[in-house]
């Protein structure tokens, strides 16, 4: 058991310093400071420094403040990509006291692993919060997140046992959600990405048939109408499209008879199109960096999540319900 709670111990501070470094390594300095905790290896009393414990709640003071801005928490997570697992891993070569070499390394690999996977699950699950277009969620899972890193370090500290099980569960459920956080980040980094570029250009619609692949303009080329109108042409992702994978890109296509998604699954590229006769009304809802389109149907909602920028260039034929188009061609608006 002393080594499932040593061994505890240190996955506990890897994985938490993936989430608050900061906060992790102030609280660690703490408990050692006023004596709140024993038996910790001696190389970790440097934590204890007064200079140490002075920086480290001087950064976390300012990483409380910035992580609670929507858009500010997304540049300061991506500024932390390096830092956090780093930290980690200085945790964990601390933590090993004056093992061998090779223990040492096999620390340092293990914390940079265990921060790395907790720093990506924070930032794909703050990056799905940007989608809201309010602010208190990302506020609320921010305090959530500092309870959370001074919480864990602690039980790290005083109750390692659990911290073992504990970390081993946390890691089997990002894991599982691996691929899903993958294409979340990958959206998020695209999102951001954008958004800068737009602050400093033009913020115009893309001239579809440049901006699209060539497989997406012979495909669409393959399943289009005779006289169908390409009105408005870009990247988007799947938030829920039946049969796509989620947050996955797509090619959009809004015609002015059909809107189009082109997307690979299994390595292969596919497409579904769903008639604009067949749309019931286009809801929009804009968050930080992404806004989200909601196409009602007959059938299960379709919900694509477009750059922010590039929506205000939708079209607004696409905005009008349906009952709306039926008016227009009776003519009674």
């Amino acid at each position: 058991m002393e080594a499932i709670a040593q061994l505890g111990s240190l996955l506990g501070l890897s994985f938490i310093c993936g989430i608050n470094l900061y906060a992790t390594v102030a609280a660690v300095g703490l408990c050692l400071k006023y004596g709140l905790v024993h038996g910790l290896p001696p190389e970790l009393s440097v934590l204890a420094n007064d200079a140490v414990i002075f920086v480290a709640v001087v950064l976390y003071a300012v990483e409380f403040v910035v992580d609670k801005i929507p858009g500010m928490d997304t540049l300061w997570d991506a500024i932390h990509t390096v830092i956090r697992p780093l930290g980690g891993a200085l945790l964990a070569v601390l933590h090993v006291g004056e093992g061998s070499p090779a223990l040492e390394v096999i620390a340092f690999m293990i914390g940079v692993s265990l921060a790395s996977a907790a720093h990506l699950t924070k930032a794909g699950t703050r990056l799905l919060v940007q989608a809201s277009p309010e602010p208190f969620s990302n506020m609320l899972l921010s305090l959530g997140e500092d309870l959370f890193a001074v919480g864990y370090t602690y039980l790290s500290l005083t109750h390692p046992q659990w911290t073992f099980f504990l970390t081993m569960l946390l890691v089997a459920g990002v894991l599982a959600v691996f691929p899903v956080l993958c294409l979340v980040v990958s959206m998020g980094v695209r999102a951001l990405g954008y958004r800068i570029r737009s602050a400093f250009g033009p913020r115009s619609s893309p001239d579809p048939p440049k901006d699209l692949p060539l497989w997406v303009q012979l495909a669409f080329e393959a399943v289009r109408e005779n006289g169908e109108e390409t009105l408005w042409a870009a990247r988007a992702f799947a938030l829920r499209i039946p049969g796509v994978p989620r947050y996955a890109s797509v090619q959009m296509i809004l015609s002015d008879r059909a809107v189009t998604i082109f997307y690979q699954k299994f390595l292969r590229k596919r497409h579904l199109r769903l008639l604009k006769d067949q749309v019931t009304h286009t809801p929009i809802s804009s968050g930080k960096f992404l806004t989200a389109c909601i196409l009602h149907h007959a059938g299960p909602p379709w919900i694509v999540a477009v750059y922010r920028a590039l929506a205000q260039t939708l079209p607004f034929s696409w905005r009008i319900t349906k009952a709306s188009r039926e008016a227009v061609r009776e003519g009674k608006i």
